[in-house]
């Protein structure tokens, strides 16, 4: 997952520099407003790459004969640089213990203040990718809410990255939280 380096650029310096890495063919770039860059002939994964093909009924992840889960139960990808959260059942009691721990505050209550839940996403993300689904049952919220009112505010301030940068509002997307890297 691409480091997020502060900057003191201003954002149409760094436009015209990432437009002319592109041109050089140094980068590559994906949609207009808003482009994701990335190295040329590096796929940028998407939900179907992880996941598998989705189904016309809802599930948590498609099943996938190949599927590789970690000691804790987590999905890993080779698309991604991260285990998943994709799914709790398979996971491990200790993971699962902790994870549930982590959010027990906005499970056990209809309102909490919004840093409260801003900081439980950050720390479910940590380290791990989580989708949607998983953090919608984790905080007991719904998943329009839970995206539209913390989620895209928290990827727009960079504290969160995508696992899909090219299809935001996927319904399998997945979440991490950002290190920052110092200079």
């Amino acid at each position: 997952m691409p480091a997020y380096v502060p900057t003191t650029e201003h954002p149409f310096d760094l436009s015209k520099t990432l437009q002319h890495l592109t041109q050089a063919g140094l980068l590559e770039s994906t949609g207009g407003r808003g482009a994701i860059y990335h190295l040329p002939g590096e796929p940028i994964p998407t939900p179907d790459d992880v996941f598998g093909p989705a189904t016309r009924f809802s599930v948590p992840s498609s099943p996938n004969l190949a599927e590789t889960r970690d000691p804790d139960g987590c999905l890993i990808s080779e698309q991604l640089s991260l285990p998943v959260v994709d799914d709790l059942e398979p996971l491990s009691q200790a993971l699962r213990a902790r994870l549930e721990g982590i959010a027990a505050e906005p499970r056990a209550k209809g309102k909490v203040d919004r840093q409260v839940l801003s900081d439980v996403v950050l720390q479910l993300g940590a380290g791990r990718f989580v989708t949607l689904r998983s953090l919608v049952v984790m905080v007991h919220r719904k998943p329009d809410t839970l995206r539209d009112q913390y989620l895209k505010t928290l990827v727009r301030q960079r504290q969160l990255n995508l696992a899909f940068p090219t299809t935001p509002n996927h319904e399998r997307q997945a979440y991490t939280t950002v290190k920052l890297t110092t200079p």
